[in-house]
């Protein structure tokens, strides 16, 4: 991958990460459904939600749209508020997934990533607070995802626990289909709605 694109793809990663992050650290109640926190008040190209997955579409230099989109599950780990975020990551030239969690991954921890019935994926984290896949894992996971039911994402925290998260796709397909439709816009050259 180029600088240019891994560049891009890090910055995607940064705001992938801190944005829930601020939501995190600002919601004092408890979640009682599985909703999306609001990360940031700002106008984005393109903002929808659907179940628990956001999608969200915003232009780059040279009019050039990137999207990224996102479950996120809110959870308590000893008396504390922490957070999963799992999800892809497109610039104009390239695609990503993102896997991050507040209070960091154990150094060495396997992160394992089913859909449905397929093998799983396993990647091993860095300590830190994200994960980054390859492209060419990533691809793998985003053709089983458009097809699939159900992902499944295990790991264990900075603090040993092990974490399971499941997340329903029909969502996460019905908006995928609008962020393909933002990012075609690249294709032609124009991004006017």
């Amino acid at each position: 991958m180029n600088k240019p694109r891994v560049t891009a793809v890090l910055l995607l990663a940064i705001g992938f990460c801190i944005a829930p992050a601020l939501a995190v650290a600002a919601d004092d109640g408890a979640m009682k459904e599985q909703q999306m926190p609001v990360p940031m008040q700002r106008d984005h190209l393109f903002e929808e939600r659907a179940g628990t997955w956001k999608a969200t579409c915003d232009e780059m230099e040279e009019n050039r749209i990137y999207c990224r989109m996102f479950h996120i599950e809110q959870f308590g780990e000893w008396k504390a508020k922490n957070f999963i975020q799992v999800g892809p990551a497109w610039t104009p030239d390239s695609v990503g997934f993102v896997i991050a969690t507040y209070q960091g991954f154990k150094a060495g921890t396997t992160v394992t990533i089913g859909i449905d019935r397929h093998s799983r994926h396993k990647i091993t984290a860095p300590k830190g607070n994200n994960l980054m896949i390859s492209p060419d894992i990533a691809a793998k996971i985003l053709e089983e995802m458009e097809k699939g039911h159900k992902i499944v994402v295990t790991f264990n925290s900075h603090s040993g626990v092990r974490h399971l998260t499941l997340a329903e796709l029909g969502p996460y397909q019905a908006l995928l289909a609008k962020v393909k439709g933002q990012l075609a816009k690249n294709s032609r050259g124009t991004n006017a709605q």
